[in-house]
């Protein structure tokens, strides 16, 4: 799709065709719902710009187009793009020996009958112009249509042949003479062919196909339902793994492609989806490239690593899980389906998150899982290295924290140092009171 801010862009229109009153109301009545006024007087000033004797050095700049039309580049542009959407225009590039040409070739408009059996664009014109109109002007061409011809019921054709209307020379019949030959050539004109939908989607076909395969999908339904597929993937910026992984809950064991509950499932997930590919990016952008085995690791660390680099996160959990004693619930390999195709996780990122869950519980949750993901991510962790270290960390803080809570405390009193403390003595106190004192004091305990 090619766009420029410069007015004074060549452009040469390379063919001319022939715009018929039927061919000027269907541009009318179906192609302007779709294209809009400004590319359907594009599509006609294009046509009227056609010079036979123009060569690319001859090329005017797209200003002129500009002013015949009164809008803006912006407009001219969205109006062009529109015109070869629909397939009414093809526009080339060609690199000239001072500047680069666009070239403009036109397309005939289809016929009311080709335009109705394009499921694509009747589908955007039913949704351009409502219900009730589509059906109106699909009743009006089909009554039309039918309208130019009768149909005869048991006739027989009785036409008389050429050859029995009109005689030539024996040799003249089987083999045509050179003057005949060269007067074909010379009149042999490439046909300006009709308009056709513009669907160079750049998807990979193929690959889509072998991916439905491995879960018993036939081929043939990637075939039928590719008009639906390629919408659907141009919709909502879907790749053709995305869109693989984004049906997988459609299928239910069933080996036919669900086309109404796909497009459920993708809508209901369509932020997940871009939330999913923001954290992809992230990751991939934090990973450091061509990683090798770190030195000074552990055996048992250096197996656990290349475990997770190597195995698929459904492998690993099982063989972790069989390690245990237990197995892989159905509750766990959907938490570690919803980490990879719903948060983004790379499989050996996911892979050590299984092994740090089942660490601290006995089976794979949901609540453990994303805790243990949020401070990844919010640490920054993006590889199966940076995990296992920050693992480490973990049971190292933990380690501390323990022995910190059961060391006994010790407390040290004091002591007074009695050379340096000296007895307070109460002035207040006479020494007649003190005889009575213990006076009374012997009295009372029957001392004499």
């Amino acid at each position: 799709m090619f766009e420029t801010a410069n007015p004074k862009q060549p452009f040469l229109v390379a063919n001319q065709i022939e715009l018929f009153p039927q061919d000027q109301e269907i541009l009318i009545k179906l192609y302007q719902p779709l294209v809009g006024a400004i590319a359907v007087a594009f599509y006609q000033t294009l046509i009227q710009d056609y010079d036979p004797y123009e060569i690319l050095s001859d090329a005017r700049g797209i200003y002129a187009l500009q002013e015949q039309l009164d809008c803006s580049l912006k407009d001219f542009f969205q109006a062009l793009h529109k015109l070869e959407g629909v397939g009414l225009v093809q526009t080339f590039l060609v690199d000239n020996e001072v500047t680069k040409v666009l070239v403009f070739r036109l397309l005939k408009v289809q016929t009311a009958q080709e335009f109705f059996s394009t499921a694509l664009l009747a589908s955007l014109l039913k949704e351009k112009v409502g219900e009730s109109d589509f059906h109106r002007l699909s009743h009006y061409f089909a009554k039309k249509a039918k309208m130019t011809q009768k149909q005869v019921k048991n006739a027989r054709d009785i036409s008389a042949s050429f050859l029995e209307v009109f005689s030539l020379p024996d040799d003249e019949a089987i083999s045509p003479s050179t003057d005949v030959l060269e007067a074909a050539n010379e009149n042999q004109v490439a046909d300006v062919g009709r308009a056709q939908l513009n669907q160079d989607d750049h998807i990979n076909w193929g690959f889509l196909k072998q991916q439905f395969t491995m879960y018993q999908v036939n081929p043939n339904e990637v075939e039928q339902h590719k008009s639906q597929i390629r919408n659907l993937m141009k919709t909502y910026g879907l790749n053709e793994q995305e869109f693989v992984d984004e049906s997988l809950p459609s299928l239910h064991g069933s080996n036919q492609l669900d086309m109404k509950a796909i497009a459920r499932l993708i809508a209901e997930n369509y932020r997940a989806i871009h939330a999913r590919r923001d954290l992809q990016q992230e990751i991939e952008q934090n990973r450091p490239h061509n990683v090798q085995m770190p030195r000074g690791l552990s055996q048992e660390k250096q197996q656990l690593l290349q475990a997770a680099n190597s195995k698929s996160p459904a492998q690993f959990l099982y063989e972790i899980k069989k390690e245990k004693g237990g197995y892989a619930s159905a509750d766990e390999k959907r938490i570690i389906y919803n980490l990879r195709n719903q948060r983004g996780l790379p499989s050996d990122l996911i892979n050590v998150l299984i092994y740090a869950c089942l660490k601290y519980s006995p089976v794979l949750t949901n609540r453990l899982a994303d805790r243990i993901a949020n401070d990844w991510l919010q640490h920054k962790v993006t590889t199966s290295k940076d995990a296992i270290d920050h693992i480490d960390e973990w049971d190292k803080r933990a380690l501390n924290r323990t022995k910190q809570r059961y060391q006994p405390q010790k407390r040290v009193e004091k002591g007074t140092d009695w050379s340096k403390k000296k007895a307070t003595v109460d002035k207040s106190v006479n020494s007649e009171d003190l005889k009575n004192f213990f006076k009374n004091l012997e009295d009372q305990s029957g001392m004499k």
